[in-house]
């Protein structure tokens, strides 16, 4: 009993229809947590770009302000360095005339005094001349000489000519003794004749004082800084201590003021200092050299944006808590309906189908308990349709059982002969395959011997080439023994000709030899006749003797020619020798070419007996691997059946065997379907009609 408690007690479900209930109220929550993010996002982004055009502008303005200030003080310096006395003064035209001098200087003096009072933003008035002058001055310290010379090279920038604006004046400062403290700026001009210089102190504590009336916020820090780095600060801070200290230079040290591009004088952008994040605005003079910035901290700029954010969570913060308690009530009442409703049907659950299924309300749970009550009076229907079907049920289970046993009998038998078909078709299949690999080897070692049988042809073939190719060369060389034989033959008769010239050359040698003798003798007797003649006959007795020389020499000449034709006499002998044996070696090789070529031509008719042979052999090798083809095809065609048959039957077989399976299934089946029809008897049995 306690465990059915238990299993009916209701679980708790993530999504169930109070948690859906709520995450549809939580959604448009978030989506208003959404929306005030963003609004604040843009509202913050929105103000911080007003806020900073704002500053800029005020920066600007205040920077216009010092400008136009500055340029009242330049329109005074101008009237200075143009005026008649001045000019006199610094020129030393009053220097002869002391009346003159001294009215000049006091009107002079009095303009000074004027102009300073004039003026919050003058501080001093300074008209140097040079050393032979005094310098004429509203400050305490008065006829000091003249330094222009000195000042000028300390601040001209060209020969003629110096700095308008400038922050300092050491020189000056020291010859009448004045504050450095006291101006901020200075501006300078020479007179009309460059004979004079006019300097014009603007007063630090009024730069001071409109810089501090510059308010850009609460801790926002207000400087004013000069070309060289001179500054004025002042900080708007009531409940906070000073950020710096007092001789901190603030501004002008720091990298992002050390970044201002000149061509865009007037900006702003985010910046560290002193470890917080602030907003720099600057806008910097290229009149006077100076510039006008401020440090405003983000948490100002974006003080009214965190007053949104602030606004918004509250607001969301209440939008939350009512719709929780909306969704809650509304909740509450789907709660009570679902406990009823799931009750009647937590009994109905257990078989009464007695209860009355009813919902308060107007709403949807009213509809859903009516469709209930229907369910309900519709599965009473369905169970008493359900007992009288049960009986005819189990009869039809009976009877599939007693057909199912039938069919197991018929699915055994059918089983066995496919096993006996199977084996005999194996070993028909056995028997075949025996065959087709015995043809296999049979039809392999036909094509081997057909391949050595090409390979034999083939080499027939080339033997025949090569015997073709040694007839020829054979014929070439018999051709060319028998025009050696020619040749030998022209050799001898050209050697036997020569033989014949030799013997000419002889007879000429010796007709040679029996002139120089007789010339010999010719020259002796004309010595012996020179000599009778004494001194007439000298010049005879010298041509006797050089013909006796020519004669000597001729007979010399003459056994040289015959020694020589003697070796050519000799060496004709040898060669017509050897011409003959050559012929006769000749006679010989052509009768050995005669012999070769008799000998190819035989085999070269052997060697086509042979390749008829060949051809004959591949045509019978042909005709046996045709028959063999046939042969391995038919036992092919009867492998191919068996196996066909083979898998038929397999077939047969694997059918038979899911037949059995399905009768051994449907046997399950009615046993399980005799089981759940009297589980469904007693699950009948228990509903409450």
């Amino acid at each position: 009993m306690n465990r059915e408690k238990t299993k009916n007690k209701p679980a708790f479900m993530l999504l169930g229809i109070r948690n859906k209930v709520v995450l549809c109220f939580l959604v448009p929550i978030i989506f208003m947590i959404i929306v005030g993010i963003s609004a604040y996002q843009k509202a913050a982004a929105g103000m911080r770009e007003k806020f900073q055009e704002s500053t800029i502008q005020t920066i600007s303005m205040a920077r216009d302000y010092v400008e136009m200030s500055c340029m009242f003080i330049e329109s005074e310096g101008t009237r200075y360095a143009f005026a008649t006395n001045v000019s006199n003064y610094v020129g030393g035209a009053l220097e002869n005339d002391p009346v003159g001098k001294m009215l000049a200087l006091e009107t002079i003096n009095l303009d000074l005094l004027t102009s300073l009072s004039a003026n919050s933003f003058i501080s001093n008035i300074h008209i140097i001349p040079n050393e032979n002058l005094t310098i004429l001055t509203t400050g305490s310290k008065q006829n000091e000489k003249g330094i222009l010379n000195e000042h000028m090279q300390e601040t001209a920038s060209s020969q003629r000519d110096i700095l308008k604006w400038v922050d300092s004046h050491p020189a000056l400062d020291a010859v009448l003794e004045t504050d450095f403290s006291t101006y901020i700026l200075s501006y300078e001009r020479l007179t009309k004749y460059n004979d004079g210089c006019i300097v014009i102190d603007i007063s630090r504590s009024a730069i001071e004082d409109f810089i501090s009336g510059i308010d850009l916020g609460e801790g926002s820090i207000t400087g004013f800084v000069t070309e060289n780095g001179r500054e004025i600060i002042s900080q708007t801070s009531v409940d906070e201590e000073s950020t710096f200290s007092d001789n901190e230079i603030v501004f002008f040290e720091q990298e992002f003021f050390q970044s201002i591009d000149p061509e865009n004088p007037t900006g702003a952008l985010e910046v560290d200092f002193h470890g917080e994040k602030y907003l720099f605005i600057y806008s910097r003079s290229s009149e006077i050299n100076a510039t006008i910035c401020g440090l405003v901290p983000m948490s100002v700029v974006t003080n009214q944006a965190i007053e949104i954010r602030t606004l918004t969570m509250q607001l969301t913060i209440l939008a939350g808590i009512i719709a929780m308690i909306v969704g809650i009530t509304i909740v509450a009442g789907i709660q009570n309906n679902m406990k009823r409703i799931s009750g009647k049907l937590g009994e109905v659950s257990k078989g009464d189908l007695t209860v009355d299924i009813q919902a308060k309300g107007h709403d949807e749970f009213r509809s859903l308990a009516g469709s209930a009550a229907n369910m309900v009076a519709n599965t009473k229907k369905l169970v008493k349709k359900v007992r009288k079907s049960t009986g005819e049920l189990e009869k039809s289970s009976d009877d599939v059982e007693k057909v199912s046993d039938t069919i197991t009998d018929y699915s055994n038998k059918i089983t066995q002969a496919i096993s006996e078909i199977n084996d005999g078709i194996s070993r028909q299949s056995e028997h075949a395959q025996e065959c087709v690999t015995r043809t296999n080897i049979l039809s392999d070692e036909i094509q081997e011997v057909g391949k050595v049988v090409e390979k034999v042809e083939l080499l027939v073939n080339e033997t025949e080439g090569m015997i073709h190719k040694g007839m020829e060369i054979v014929s070439m060389l018999g051709k060319r023994a028998e025009e050696t034989t020619e040749i030998t033959s022209r050799v001898g008769e050209s050697i036997g000709n020569l033989k014949k010239e030799s013997e000419i050359i002889n007879t000429f040698v010796e007709t040679i030899t029996s002139i120089s003798v007789q010339t010999n003798l010719l020259s002796l007797n004309a010595s012996i006749e020179a000599a009778r003649a004494g001194a007439a006959g000298r010049g005879f007795a010298v041509v006797a003797e050089e013909i006796r020389k020519l004669a000597d020499d001729s007979a010399k000449a003459a056994g040289e020619i015959s020694n020589n034709v003697s070796h050519i006499m000799m060496q004709t002998v040898n060669s017509a020798e050897k011409a003959e044996q050559a012929r006769s070696m000749v006679a010989q090789q052509g009768k050995a070419v005669e012999n070769v070529v008799s000998v190819f031509g035989s085999m070269n008719q052997k060697l086509g007996q042979l390749v008829e042979g060949l051809k004959e052999i591949v045509k019978s090798i042909g005709k046996a691997d045709e028959e063999r083809s046939d042969t391995l095809q038919a036992v092919i065609n009867i492998s191919d059946i068996i196996a066909d048959t083979s898998n038929r039957a397999e077939t047969v077989n694997v059918i038979a065997e899911q037949l059995l399976a399905s009768v051994k299934n449907l046997n399950t089946t009615a046993d399980m379907l005799g089981e759940n029809m009297d589980e469904l008897k007693s699950e009948i049995d228990a509903f409450k009609v």
